[in-house]
């Protein structure tokens, strides 16, 4: 019996959206997602009928987890958008992780660089694209917002003085702006130069608001395994490489890569251990072995896949994770496997070496 049932004549017509609402927050936790959906398809039907003063009556947190969850299952979503923005949570980029991006500009950074404008994927390797692409990147690898001018005239032209650094800029930034086919992409404030996200859309950016909604449901041992899950893949697929991975090493993109990849290599670590936890070896495994392919010389994600073979009794995986590791440490960083991954080789090797000698 559902907490609308129970009461419907003790509880006048205010009171009925938050109660739904609660009830889908416990639906939730408990895991029955055809009771949640029925629950928020009232609450929300409720709350368009009488205003969004119901939904504040419910901790922050929380309502934000039931309307993201609302938005990914299709339920109200024009609705949910414009909640979102009236609470000032979240906006819908943030958590539309079902359905394609809904910007005139989209900018891939992280394995290939790639800019689609509309349905058209731009070209950057012919004559006179370069160095507008360049600017785009040096904007995104400062932050992308409120970057000033004279910083990106110093990173691009450094040879450049005065007037002549000037007009490369306003010249450079002409040219991006007819590439991009959308003024307000950029936006020139005084000397900071902005990518709007209003009409932008950038991987990066995706990708820290993924980990920090990842972090947060992990850091409150959400209930929502569902939820995480979709997140979990939505965090693989942004993640295609490092930033810039195919780019000639710049120095001025090197603290954004390190960012990203150490941000990448930590969550993923964490949420192998979730799945661990919630009894999913299979989950856990494909973690570690796409973290692996992406970071190829994360030690500690070679270890924490040897725990997981080690508990599941496939020895022989748990070693062959091993040599794996040691060949990719030995031919990008020439360095041998750390004394940790060694003790936990050792560990398996000689259980492996009986059983041989007793076949």
């Amino acid at each position: 019996m559902n907490i609308m049932d129970a009461t419907p004549r003790t509880v006048n017509q205010s009171q009925q959206p938050i109660l739904a609402l609660l009830e889908a927050h416990y639906a939730l936790q408990e895991g029955v997602r055809k009771t949640a959906r029925a629950a928020m398809t009232t609450a929300l039907r409720l709350c368009k009928q009488q205003g969004n003063a119901n939904l504040q009556l419910l901790n922050n947190q929380v309502l934000k987890d039931l309307l993201i969850w609302s938005y990914q299952q299709g339920i109200e979503k024009d609705y949910v958008k414009q909640s979102l923005k009236t609470l000032m949570m979240d906006g819908p980029d943030v958590i539309d992780i079902n359905t394609k991006v809904d910007k005139p500009v989209k900018i891939c950074t992280l394995g290939d660089f790639s800019v689609q404008v509309g349905e058209q994927t731009l070209s950057y390797t012919r004559a006179g694209y370069n160095k507008p692409f360049d600017l785009l990147k040096a904007l995104i690898s400062f932050g992308g917002r409120q970057v000033n001018r004279t910083r990106i005239i110093d990173t691009l032209w450094p040879d450049a003085e005065g007037d002549s650094a000037r007009r490369n800029f306003d010249t450079t930034l002409h040219r991006l702006r007819k590439l991009l086919k959308c003024n307000k992409a950029l936006v020139l404030h005084g000397s900071q130069l902005t990518l709007d996200p209003r009409f932008v859309w950038v991987d990066t950016w995706e990708f820290d608001r993924t980990a920090s909604q990842l972090e947060g449901e992990l850091h409150r041992l959400s209930k929502n395994p569902e939820l995480i899950r979709q997140l979990t893949d939505h965090y693989l697929n942004l993640y295609q490489g490092q930033y810039l991975n195919n780019d000639h090493v710049r120095p001025w993109t090197l603290a954004l890569r390190e960012s990203l990849s150490t941000k990448f290599n930590h969550l993923l670590i964490r949420l192998g251990k979730y799945w661990l936890q919630q009894e999913d070896n299979e989950m856990s495994i494909g973690i570690f072995l796409r973290g692996i392919e992406l970071a190829p010389t994360c030690e500690e994600l070679y270890q924490e896949l040897m725990h997981v073979y080690v508990r599941q009794g496939r020895l022989a995986e748990a070693a062959s994770t091993y040599l794996r590791c040691r060949k990719a440490l030995a031919t990008q960083l020439s360095v041998l496997p750390s004394s940790e991954t060694v003790r936990i080789y050792k560990s398996i090797s000689m259980p492996i070496e009986e059983s041989r000698q007793t076949n």
